[in-house]
């Protein structure tokens, strides 16, 4: 597809920028890296706690406070330390964050998991505000309009991917951690489905054993999956030392201008 003006919608020119190609890249895995608390807290709250669908939102809101708190002086601790060591320092940040999550446990208290998870939003605040800034620096004010738009597609992709990889990892070790050896075929199979099955069949069998059970095989998989997720924002930290270049990045006003489109496309 091409514009009106005959040129190409993508203009793939805009990849021989180091800038533009790991700053896209590094917010994608940012995205990705994230989706293991986007993904397992909800089930989290619901399925363990046993909130509502709207008391899940409010126990989110540390990571979205911790991801205002990060982004809003990104662009100057990218002036004090330099593109290359803010968007390292944000994705340790980020696996820092998703490393405590792991050792949630059935007695963890609230202020425990809003602690992380502030820290995992501060973390992917200043990752993303960085590597978009970084990314969208050395266009020109022609190419800026479909550098940001390619930058918040790409932002996209993370999502699903990160929903398919750790949905599968949460899965696989929630269910290799249940009991259901006394349980009959058609009640296991429910069970297995997800940690609102299993406590679907606790209750229908009035087993607080079962639904033990069911929590902490949850629980397993959420921590398993989350060190996936710090696994992958460990690597941003390795990828962002590597291949980010150094960039002067843009005046204070452009740069809130960046941090304000890039806070959206979280």
């Amino acid at each position: 597809n091409r514009r009106p003006d005959g040129q190409p919608l993508l203009d793939l020119a805009l990849f021989h920028s180091r800038a533009y190609l790991w700053g896209v890249v590094l917010a994608a895995v940012a995205i990705l890296a994230m989706f293991g608390v986007l993904f397992t807290l909800p089930q989290y709250f619901q399925g363990v706690l046993g909130t509502t669908a709207m008391g899940s939102g409010v126990r989110l809101l540390p990571l979205i406070g911790g991801l205002l708190v990060g982004a809003l002086p990104a662009s100057l601790i990218a002036k004090f330390l330099g593109t290359k060591l803010t968007v390292a320092f944000g994705f340790a940040a980020i696996g820092v964050g998703l490393i405590l999550g792991t050792t949630t446990s059935l007695s963890s208290g609230i202020g425990f998991v809003a602690t992380w998870m502030a820290i995992c939003g501060f973390g992917l605040g200043i990752a993303m505000a960085t590597t978009s800034s970084a990314a969208l620096a050395e266009l020109s004010q022609d190419q800026a309009g479909v550098g940001a738009a390619v930058l918040q597609a790409l932002n996209k992709v993370g999502g699903p991917l990160g929903s398919a990889v750790l949905g599968s990892v949460l899965a696989s070790a929630y269910v290799a951690r249940l009991d259901l050896s006394r349980l009959p075929a058609k009640a296991a199979t429910a069970a297995r489905k997800s940690v609102f099955g299993g406590d679907a069949v606790a209750h229908a069998l009035r087993s607080s054993t079962l639904t033990e059970s069911v929590h902490k095989a949850f629980l397993h998989g959420m921590d398993t999956a989350l060190s996936v997720s710090a696994g992958i924002a460990f690597a941003g930290v390795v990828l962002g030392l590597v291949f980010v270049p150094r960039v002067k990045l843009p005046d204070e006003n452009d740069e809130k201008s960046i941090t304000e489109e890039a806070t959206v496309g979280v």
